[in-house]
């Protein structure tokens, strides 16, 4: 099911098996990628989709990622995702969600940060003129404090680092390692009684630049200063001079 009223789009799916962990609830890889599913559906309802924009060699990119979660659905459960964009200018979009559960109970929130990305010149494109006609806007923000600050890199000493070659199949439709890929390399490097735990609650990741095939990353974990039993992880270039992305998770 999808409406989209009010300048919210609003869809209806279910929890697969690839969206559930070990104990059949919901991943946070799995809220971020049915979000953003989401918004791509949101795009073609108004005929701004991938195959729109790509005919004009144009895609959509992420600067960032928010989410916060209070509840975690099952597997082969129902959840309705309401999103709508809360600002724009002319270089980037807000975008905002909601999830809720067949009782309607609100599973999570998110956020994210939208821009175009100009495939043949390799930068940045103007949003159209006409981008707040087109998805109309809320002034209503899941988070209440103002857009997030960039996550600059830890200055303490790593508790751990690994390496990394870009394979293939890291890659998406942009010839890019998937922005999703990216919360991949960072719950690789937590220590195995962390990463088979609870779920984090909360999930920061900021990117700076793209990764792409054959490159080989060096990802660093931190302890999160800021919260107990929270990890930063920072993705680097091989040499170390180059930051790709960092990513916060903590409860």
């Amino acid at each position: 099911m999808k409406k989209f009223e009010n300048n919210i789009f609003e869809s209806t799916t279910t929890i697969e098996y690839e969206d559930s962990g070990l104990k059949g609830i919901l991943t946070n890889k799995g809220f971020l990628l049915l979000f953003q599913k989401a918004a791509n559906a949101h795009s073609a309802y108004i005929n701004f989709s991938f195959n729109d924009l790509i005919e004009n060699d144009l895609s959509w990119i992420i600067l960032n990622w928010r989410l916060q979660v209070f509840h975690r659905p099952i597997r082969e459960s129902k959840v309705t995702i309401k999103t709508w964009i809360s600002f724009y200018n002319h270089i980037y979009t807000l975008r905002e969600y909601e999830m809720y559960d067949e009782n309607n109970n609100l599973c999570a929130i998110a956020e994210s940060k939208f821009c175009l990305f100009d495939l043949t010149r390799g930068r940045i494109a103007k949003l159209p003129e006409n981008i707040g006609t087109m998805y109309g806007t809320i002034d209503k923000k899941v988070f209440n404090n103002d857009d997030l600050p960039r996550l600059p890199d830890p200055t303490t000493y790593p508790i751990f680092s690994d390496k990394y070659k870009i394979r293939r199949f890291d890659l998406d439709a942009n010839i890019h390692v998937h922005n999703l890929n990216y919360l991949n390399f960072a719950y690789e490097l937590l220590p195995e009684n962390i990463f088979y735990g609870p779920e984090f609650n909360n999930v920061e990741i900021f990117f700076k630049h793209e990764i792409k095939l054959g490159q080989t990353i060096h990802s660093f974990l931190y302890n999160d200063p800021d919260h107990k039993n929270g990890y930063i992880i920072c993705i680097k270039n091989e040499d170390e001079t180059i930051t790709h992305s960092n990513i916060k998770l903590y409860n």
